[in-house]
C-alpha cells in the first residue's frame, strides 16, 4: 500500500484523527466525489479506518508519531516525486524511514541511493512492538480503542519486501546495476540489499543472456571483419561489465568467466593462426574489462608472458577452468569461507535404517 492508495491519504485525515473528523471528512469527500468508483473507494477507506486490524495496516504504510502538518509534508513531497536529504530522516522511527523511503522511489524521486541507503540502515530497527506503540500512542490521542496484539504489526512487515521490489520496478537496468554496486560496498550484509540484488539478477537475466550471444556474433565477425566486430565487441563487454558486477558481491563466483574465456579463445585463435597484430589488439582493447577480478587478471597475465617466450597459451573450455578459484562468501548470517558439508548416499540409508530398526524394537 503506497500513499496514494492508503486510507488516510484518501480521506485527508491523519492517525491523530478522532472517529468524529473521519467521518466529517467522509462525507465532505462524498459530497466532491465524481462518481460511484470513488465514492464506493472512500467507503472503503473510512471502513479500513473505523476496523482495528485492518487500521493498523494503514498506519503502517503511513508516518505514524508524526505532527499532521509535517507528516502530510512528507507524504505531498513523496508523490510529487520531490528530492530528499539526509535531514529529512534525522528525526523520524525506523518504520518511518522506511516507508517514506519506499514512497519516494515508487513515485520518482530523484533521491534514489539515498532512499535506498535508509532502507538498508533502518529495516532491521523495524519491530512490532515499537510500531505498535507508534500506533497506541496516535490512537490513544485520537480516542480509538488500542492494538493489542503486535502479531499484526508483523504481519504487515512481511509485506515490505514486495513493496520494494515494486518500488523499484520502474529503475533503468543499467543504473539500477550501478546503484547495487555503490550500495553493496557497506551494505551488502544488510537483508534489503539481497532481496535487491535477487530482483535485478531476474530483471537483468534476458539482458544478460542476449549480450553474451551479441559477443559471440562480435567475436566471429571479428574474424572476416576485423575492425567492426572488435568495436561492437568492445560495447557488449563494456555492458556486460557493468551489468554483472553488483553480481560478484555476493555470490563467490565470476560472472564474467565466460565471456572472458570466449575472448581470450578468439584472441588465441588469431595468435595461431599468424595474425599477431590483430590478436594483441583484441586483447588490448578487451581485456581490461577483465582485469578488475582477480583471477581474470593473473590468467591475462600468464597469456601475456607466455606469448613474449613464443608460446601459444592453452585455450580453456567452458566454466570448468584452470582460472584460479575463490572460496565464494556466505549469505547473510554464514561464515565466511564456511565449506558446504556433504554426506556420501549410502550413510543416510543406513541411518534410515538403524532408525527404523530401533522404531521396529520398541513396537514389539
Amino acid at each position: 500500500m503506497f500513499f496514494k492508495d492508503n486510507p488516510f491519504y484518501l480521506l485527508g485525515v491523519h492517525t491523530t484523527d478522532s472517529g468524529a473528523c473521519i467521518d466529517q471528512a467522509l462525507q465532505e469527500k462524498l459530497n466532491r466525489a465524481g462518481g460511484e468508483k470513488e465514492k464506493n473507494r472512500l467507503l472503503d477507506a473510512a471502513y479500513m479506518l473505523r476496523k482495528s486490524v485492518k487500521r493498523s495496516g494503514a498506519e503502517f504504510f503511513w508516518l505514524p508519531g508524526l505532527e499532521k502538518e509535517r507528516a502530510f509534508a512528507l507524504v505531498d513531497r513523496a508523490v510529487r516525486g520531490d528530492d530528499f536529504k539526509e535531514e529529512d530522516f534525522s528525526s523520524l522511527p525506523p518504520l518511518s524511514r522506511v516507508v517514506l523511503s519506499l514512497n519516494g522511489l515508487f513515485y520518482g524521486s530523484r533521491s534514489v541511493r539515498l532512499l535506498l541507503e535508509e532502507i538498508c540502515d533502518s529495516y532491521e530497527a523495524v519491530r512490532p512492538e515499537e510500531g505498535a506503540a507508534l500506533f497506541n500512542g496516535d490512537r490513544r490521542k485520537a480516542g480509538l480503542p488500542v492494538l493489542r496484539n503486535f502479531s499484526h504489526v508483523e504481519m504487515w512487515k512481511r509485506e515490505l519486501p514486495s513493496h520494494l521490489t515494486e518500488a523499484v520496478k520502474h529503475l533503468d537496468t543499467v543504473d539500477y546495476a550501478a546503484l547495487l554496486s555503490e550500495l553493496g560496498k557497506t551494505r551488502s550484509r544488510s537483508f534489503p540489499w539481497g532481496l535487491l540484488l535477487l530482483d535485478f539478477v531476474e530483471k537483468s537475466r534476458k539482458q544478460r543472456e542476449k549480450l553474451e550471444k551479441d559477443l559471440q556474433h562480435s567475436l566471429s565477425l571479428a574474424e572476416h571483419s576485423f575492425s567492426d566486430g572488435l568495436r561492437q565487441a568492445e560495447k557488449q563487454v563494456d555492458s556486460l561489465a557493468g551489468l554483472t558486477k553488483p553480481l560478484c558481491l555476493r555470490n563467490g563466483y565470476w560472472p564474467l568467466e565466460p565471456s572472458f574465456l570466449a575472448v581470450r579463445n578468439q584472441v588465441i585463435a588469431f595468435w595461431k593462426e599468424g595474425k599477431r597484430k590483430e590478436s594483441r589488439a583484441m586483447g588490448d582493447a578487451l581485456f581490461p574489462f577483465f582485469q578488475e577480478w582477480k583471477p581474470l587478471k593473473e590468467q591475462i597475465e600468464k597469456d601475456r608472458q607466455a606469448m613474449e617466450e613464443g608460446r601459444t597459451p592453452d585455450i580453456l573450455r567452458g566454466k570448468s577452468s584452470s582460472l584460479p578459484k575463490k572460496t565464494p562468501p556466505a549469505v547473510a548470517g554464514g561464515k565466511e569461507g564456511a565449506a558446504e558439508r556433504t554426506y556420501p548416499l549410502f550413510l543416510l540409508f543406513l541411518v534410515f535404517f538403524i532408525l527404523l530398526t530401533v522404531y521396529y524394537f520398541f513396537l514389539k
